[in-house]
Order: structure tokens, then sequence, then C-alpha cells
């Protein structure tokens, strides 16, 4: 663990061109395509394969595994839900599938278009944050301009979130040590912690957060950024970053504007 006031990444960036943007550069693409592919029509799918075409190649670019991206899906398992009941709950002409289950056609078109943005919109986090450290990520927004409060907001829950997972992890080996054979033993006694491991947690942000109102009365100014989260290496944006960063975004715009003139 660091000193007192330093804040561990959360896991290893993985080394490549990506990682060696300036991270502002990298939170601005991301939004900018982000909001490029929740803007298409959800009659245009051809436009959903050029955006995830767009998003492989970054990810093969940022060397990030297949592997990788594909247990981060796991976080689009609500959309499904969202999407099953377009299909199933949707009006205008159905179609049958299977054991007189019928589906609305609309809705079948719908439910695809949310399936396909949620689906390119992890992956495209999921990139960005394998390249890209908590502690970059709050460079990043220091450096757009973010308010201190919401720095300082990000650092403490970077650091909480820290804290709690490795005594979590602690607390799992105590129990396995103490003779809590079994997969269902040891989490029945990790589940007795957590309550314990919430009210710390809780806890120790309240004491940070009286911290930072006692050191900048109370206006939320500290600069949490500098000093919890200590020194960083991030690159300084160039016009030849942004140029490459946004280049993804250009092309799926531009391929959205053609779509919906077309």
């Amino acid at each position: 663990m660091s000193s007192a006031h330093g804040t561990q990444p959360a896991g290893e960036r993985l080394e490549s061109p990506l990682t060696r943007l300036a991270p502002e550069v990298k939170l601005v693409a991301l939004v900018a395509f982000l909001v490029a592919v929740a803007l298409t029509p959800p009659q245009r799918p051809g436009l959903f394969v050029l955006h995830g075409a767009l998003v492989l190649v970054v990810g093969a670019v940022a060397l990030v595994p297949l592997r990788t991206l594909a247990t981060r899906l796991v976080f689009e398992v609500p959309v499904l839900a969202l999407a099953a009941t377009y299909a199933i709950a949707g009006k205008g002409p159905r179609v049958e599938v299977v054991a007189g289950l019928s589906l609305s056609r609309p809705g079948l078109v719908v439910a695809g278009s949310v399936l396909a943005k949620a689906t390119i919109g992890v992956v495209a986090v999921s990139i960005v944050a394998a390249s890209t450290t908590p502690t970059e990520m709050v460079r990043g927004l220091a450096r757009l301009g973010a308010p201190s409060w919401f720095c300082d907001l990000v650092v403490l829950s970077v650091r909480q979130v820290e804290v709690l997972r490795s005594e979590a992890a602690r607390v799992r080996l105590a129990a396995g040590l103490r003779g809590a054979s079994g997969r269902v033993a040891t989490w029945r006694a990790v589940a007795r912690s957590l309550g314990t491991l919430f009210v710390q947690g809780a806890t120790r942000a309240e004491r940070l957060a009286t911290s930072i109102d006692l050191r900048s009365g109370s206006a939320g100014s500290g600069p949490l950024v500098g000093t919890r989260i200590g020194p960083t290496s991030a690159p300084v944006a160039t016009t030849r970053q942004w140029a490459s960063a946004l280049m993804p975004t250009v092309l799926a715009t531009a391929a959205l504007l053609v779509g919906v003139i077309r």
C-alpha cells in the first residue's frame, strides 16, 4: 500500500500506443464517440457494424485481449432485459417465433439497436479503462476543467474501493485459515464481515470529507488531485494526439451523417 495520502491504481494498464495518449484526450474522444453511437438511428444497422469495427480496431491498437473485452460484457446483462421488453411488449406487426411466442417487429428493431449501442459502449469504455489508470483519469478530468469537488470525490471513491477490496480479500483469506472449508462456508464467513467493512468504509469517508472541509474552509477546493494521488507521468496533450484520438469519432460521425441524409 502507498502512503496514507496515496491511491493505488485499480490495476496495471496495458502498454500500448493508447497509453501514451494524454488522459483528457482519451476521455473527450470516448465521450464524443459514444455520442455518435447514441445518435445512430435503429433503422441503420450498417452503421452499428461500422462502429463496432472501429472499436475493434482501436482495441487491437490498444493491445486489449478479446477475452478481457468479452468478460466486461457482463455489465450488459441489465440491457438484455430492457431489449427483451421492447421485443415482447412492443406494438405493431408481430413475427412468430416458437411455441406460439410472437415478438413485435418494430420492437425487435429497437431491441437490436439498444443491444448494439450497449455492446459498443461497454467495449469502448473497457478499452479506455484498460489503457488508463484511475490516477490518469482524475488528472484528465482536472485538465478538462472539472470542478475540484468532483475530482476530490473521484479520488476518495477510488481510494475507498481499493481499501475495501483489499480488506475483503484479507477477510476471505482469514476465513479460510480459520477452517471455513468449501466455497459456501468461505463466502458465508465473508458475507458476515461485509456489514463491518461497509461501516468502516463509511466512517473513513466521513473522516476524509471532514478533513477536506477543514483544509479548504468547507469550499471543497482542497488540492486532493495533487496530494492524494501523488505525482503523475501522464503525458500532455498535443495536436497530433487530438487528431489521432478523434479519428474514430470523425469517421463514425461522417458515416452517421451520410446514412441519415440518404
